[in-house]
C-alpha cells in the first residue's frame, strides 16, 4: 500500500476520525454516564410518585362517595329534621344502621357522626362497635365545617395511639335546605400505609412519603415556615419511629412553586445523605406524594461503568482499525478496476467493460462508466458511418452524373428499337427487358444519390392523420392493382410531430409501399400512430403478409441489401436515415397474428404537442 494513494489516505482519515470521537468520549464519559442515570432515575421517580398519587386520589374519591351517599340519604335528613321527635329505636333504624353498615365494610373509618342543624349529635358510630365515641370531637369538627360551607376536609393531625387522622365532611342538604352535617374520621395511617409502602421500584433506599401542602397564596406571602409546618403523614420504612412523620418538609421542597409541578429536587434528609426527589399533586387534594432515593445508590455502579467504557473504547479501537483497513481497500477496489479497464480500452480493447461492483454508488458509477464506453463507442461508429455515407455521397454523386447521359442514350435507342420490332413478339419482349433493367438502374442511381447526398432538416408541426394521408395518397394506384386496403388509425388524436413533412411522408410512403407489395390480394395495410408509455409518439405500419424471416431480420436496414428481385437494398436504408436525422428510431418485427410491423419511434418534445 503505497502512502499518498487512495486506500492508505482514507486509512489514516478514517483511524483519526474514530481515535478523535473516541478520546472526547472517553474524557466526557463520566459526565454523561452520571447525567444520563440521574435523569433515569428522575424519571422512575416520577413515574412511582405519579402511579401512588393516583391510588391515592382514588383512595379519597371513593371515602368522599361513601359520605355523599350516607349525606344523600333520605333517612339520615329525616333524622335531622325530626331529630327532636324521634325515639332512639326510630333514629337507630333510619341513621344509625347505615353508619355501621359503611363502618363495618371500610376499615379505613374510625367513626362516623351525624350532626343535627344546631350542632347536636344526632347518631354517631365508632371502629370498636359501639356508639360511644368522642361526641365532643365531632361536635368541635362539626363546627369549625359549619362555619365555611365550602370546607370538607381538615388538617390531619396524630390520634394517642400516633395514628394519623382526618376529619371529612358533608352537608346534608333536603328542601333547599341544610338538615345537618355528616362528618367522618379517616384513619390515614391504616387506609393509605398498604398503598404507600410497596417497595416495588425503590431500591434499599427510596422512600414515599404522603405529605399535606398548605400552598395558598396567604401561605406562601408569610413566609417559608408555613410550608415547613407540614405533616408527613405516612412513612414507608417500618423501623422508623412515627413521630418521623411530623419532620418539617426539606427546604426545597417547601419552597417550591404551586402544587402539581413535577421538577425534580436535590436536597440533604435528617440522614445527611444527598436524595433525590420528585413529587406529584393529589388530585383536587392539598397533598403531594414524595418518592425519594439516594444519589449514591443510583450512582453506585457508575465505577463499573467506568471500567466497561475502557474495555469497551479499546476493544472499539481494534474493531475500527480492522474496519478501517478493510473499508479503505473496498473504497479503492472499483477506482483500481475502473483504471484497469480504461487503460485497455485505451490499448485497443474496446470491447472491454467493467463487471458488477459491489455497493450501490460504486454500482451506479460502474452503469454510467459502462454507459460512456458504449455511447463513445456508438458515437465512433457513427463517425466513421458519416465519413462513409460523405464518400459514398461524392462518389454517388459522380457516378450518377457520368452514368445518367449513357443511360438516357440507351434508353431513347431502346424505345426507338421497341417501335421498330414491335411486330416481332420475341424481339419486343427482350427490347422490354432492356427497358426495365435501365429504368431499374435509374431507380438505383436515384436512391444510391438520395442515400449519400446530405439532407437538411427543415421542420415543422404537422398532425399525423395529414402525415398519413400524404403518404397513403401516394401509395392508391400500387395499393389498386394489387387490390390492397390501407387504413389509418389516429391513436395521436391532436398531438403534432414537429418533423420535415416531405423527408417523413417520403420514409413513410417506402413503408407504406413495401406493405402492399407485401399484403396478399384482399389484404390489409394499417398505418397506427400512438404513444407508448415514454411518451414518444410512434408510427406503425402493419401488413397481412408473410412476415420477414428471423433470417434476414437484423439485415433489412442494412444499405443494399433486398430480398426483391427488383430492389437496389437502399429503400430501407433512406427510411432508417430520414428518421434518425429526426432523432428517433425505426425497428422492424413481426406482429402476433402475423406480417410484417414496422415502427417509427419520434421523440415528443415541447414543439411536437400541439
Amino acid at each position: 500500500m503505497r502512502f499518498g494513494g487512495l486506500t492508505s489516505r482514507v486509512l489514516v482519515w478514517m483511524m483519526l476520525l474514530a481515535f478523535v470521537p473516541m478520546a472526547i468520549m472517553t474524557g466526557q464519559g463520566y459526565h454523561c454516564a452520571r447525567e444520563a442515570i440521574l435523569e433515569e432515575t428522575n424519571e422512575h421517580l416520577l413515574s412511582l410518585a405519579t402511579s401512588r398519587s393516583a391510588l391515592v386520589s382514588t383512595w379519597f374519591a371513593q371515602r368522599f362517595s361513601e359520605i355523599d351517599v350516607i349525606a344523600s340519604s333520605p333517612s339520615v335528613a329525616r333524622c335531622c329534621a325530626h331529630f327532636a321527635n324521634l325515639s332512639e329505636e326510630d333514629i337507630d333504624r333510619e341513621a344509625t344502621v347505615m353508619l355501621r353498615a359503611v363502618l363495618g365494610r371500610v376499615d379505613s373509618y374510625d367513626g362516623i357522626a351525624v350532626l343535627g342543624a344546631d350542632g347536636a349529635v344526632v347518631a354517631r358510630v365508632s371502629r370498636d362497635g359501639t356508639d360511644t365515641g368522642d361526641a365532643g370531637a365531632y361536635v368541635r369538627t362539626g363546627g369549625i365545617l359549619a362555619a365555611d360551607g365550602e370546607i370538607e376536609m381538615l388538617r390531619p393531625e396524630l390520634d394517642g395511639n400516633g395514628n394519623v387522622v382526618l376529619f371529612i365532611g358533608r352537608h346534608i342538604q333536603s328542601g333547599g335546605s341544610r338538615q345537618g352535617l355528616v362528618v367522618a374520621k379517616l384513619n390515614l395511617t391504616r387506609g393509605l400505609e398498604p398503598l404507600l409502602h410497596d417497595r416495588a421500584g425503590l431500591g434499599e433506599t427510596g422512600r414515599t412519603y404522603l405529605a399535606w401542602v398548605d400552598r395558598s397564596a396567604s401561605s406562601r406571602a408569610e413566609s417559608k415556615d408555613a410550608a415547613h409546618s407540614v405533616q408527613i403523614l405516612t412513612e414507608p420504612l417500618p423501623n422508623m419511629d412515627r413521630v418521623a412523620m411530623r419532620r418539617p418538609l426539606p427546604d426545597a421542597i417547601a419552597a417550591r412553586g404551586l402544587p402539581g409541578q413535577v421538577e425534580h429536587v436535590e436536597y440533604t434528609d435528617e440522614r445527611g445523605k444527598a436524595v433525590w426527589a420528585r413529587l406529584a399533586a393529589v388530585a383536587l387534594f392539598p397533598m403531594e406524594v414524595i418518592v425519594e432515593q439516594d444519589v449514591d445508590e443510583a450512582l453506585a455502579w457508575i465505577d463499573v461503568l467506568l471500567r466497561r467504557v475502557a474495555v469497551t473504547g479499546a476493544v472499539t479501537f481494534l474493531v475500527i482499525l480492522v474496519v478501517a483497513v478493510w473499508t479503505s481497500r473496498k473504497l479503492g477496489e472499483p477506482l483500481r478496476v475502473l483504471a484497469r479497464v480504461a487503460q485497455n480500452v485505451t490499448t485497443g480493447n474496446a470491447q472491454d467493460r467493467v463487471g458488477p461492483l459491489s455497493g450501490t454508488e460504486a454500482e451506479d458509477v460502474r452503469k454510467a462508466f459502462n454507459t460512456m464506453l458504449d455511447e463513445l463507442a456508438a458515437q465512433q461508429r457513427e463517425l466513421v458511418r458519416t465519413a462513409t455515407l460523405a464518400s459514398v455521397g461524392e462518389l454517388s454523386s459522380s457516378i450518377v452524373h457520368e452514368m445518367r447521359n449513357p443511360l438516357s442514350s440507351i434508353k431513347m435507342n431502346l424505345q426507338s428499337l421497341l417501335r421498330t420490332v414491335e411486330s416481332d413478339p420475341g424481339y419486343r419482349e427482350l427490347a422490354d427487358i432492356a427497358i426495365a433493367q435501365v429504368a431499374r438502374l435509374e431507380r438505383m442511381l436515384n436512391d444510391l444519390l438520395q442515400y449519400g447526398r446530405p439532407v437538411e432538416i427543415r421542420r415543422q408541426p404537422m398532425r399525423f392523420d395529414d402525415l398519413a394521408r400524404s403518404a397513403i395518397s401516394l401509395t392508391v394506384d400500387q395499393a389498386s392493382k394489387n387490390r390492397v386496403r390501407v387504413v389509418v388509425e389516429d391513436e395521436l388524436n391532436d398531438t403534432a410531430l414537429f418533423v420535415d413533412s416531405e423527408l417523413m411522408c417520403r420514409a413513410l410512403t417506402n413503408l407504406v409501399l413495401n406493405g402492399i407489395e407485401a399484403a396478399p390480394q384482399g389484404g390489409l395495410v394499417t398505418v397506427r400512430g400512438r404513444r407508448d408509455a415514454d411518451e414518444r409518439a410512434i408510427v406503425e405500419v402493419i401488413d397481412t403478409g408473410s412476415g420477414i424471416s428471423s433470417e434476414t431480420l437484423d439485415q433489412v436496414f442494412q444499405p443494399f441489401f433486398t430480398t426483391k428481385p427488383a430492389g437496389t437494398g437502399l429503400g430501407l436504408a433512406n427510411v432508417r436515415k430520414i428518421v434518425e436525422l429526426h432523432g428517433g428510431s425505426v425497428t422492424a418485427g413481426n406482429g402476433n397474428g402475423g406480417g410484417a410491423v414496422f415502427a417509427i419511434r419520434l421523440p415528443l418534445t415541447r414543439e411536437n404537442i400541439a
